[in-house]
């Protein structure tokens, strides 16, 4: 095969390339926003770290920071993230109560839960959903299998859906 009859499959392998990478760098880095998903709900807790104590009904709950002083508030940082279903469902997980005027969050060990990515496939992708098979680490179980359906919209990515929430304590459904 001579070089004349190759220069149009090379401009379009070039321009396929080339497309390919722009369509590539639109995403964010999934591996980081899953992570920052899953920390999500630890960064709630974690923040009262420091804040002043109290005991109720054989309960200890800490004080959040200003940052955190409403649900309203929690709720948008959760939403940053994962659906109206899910940001609903971690809200009432993480069992706040309001006392004199503050906002306080109970204080626990809920255990080793998954938070790390180790490794995702993007199982398929369209315009407005990615589906993503993770990997994450962290749990005491080991690596543990989690699938994703991620909202895609031209500003932000949201988890619409989560598999093995039920097994999760961040991500049972409410009662």
């Amino acid at each position: 095969m001579n070089l004349f009859n190759q220069i149009p499959y090379l401009i379009f392998r070039r321009w396929y390339l080339l497309l390919k990478e722009k369509l590539v760098s639109r995403l964010p880095n999934i591996a980081l926003f899953i992570d920052q998903a899953e920390l999500a709900w630890g960064n709630i807790v974690n923040s009262a770290e420091g804040g002043r104590e109290i005991k109720i009904g054989g309960f200890i709950y800490r004080k959040l920071p200003i940052r955190f002083n409403t649900r309203l508030k929690i709720f948008d940082y959760f939403r940053r993230f994962w659906s109206i279903e899910f940001s609903r469902r971690m809200l009432c997980n993480l069992k706040t109560i309001f006392f004199k005027g503050h906002l306080y969050v109970r204080v626990g060990d809920i255990g080793a839960v998954p938070i790390k990515v180790v490794s995702f496939r993007i199982l398929t992708r369209t315009d407005r959903l990615l589906r993503i098979r993770a990997i994450l680490s962290g749990s005491d179980k080991g690596n543990t299998v989690i699938f994703y359906s991620i909202k895609r919209s031209p500003n932000n990515l949201t988890i619409i859906l989560r598999s093995k929430s039920l097994t999760d304590v961040r991500y049972r459904p409410c009662r």
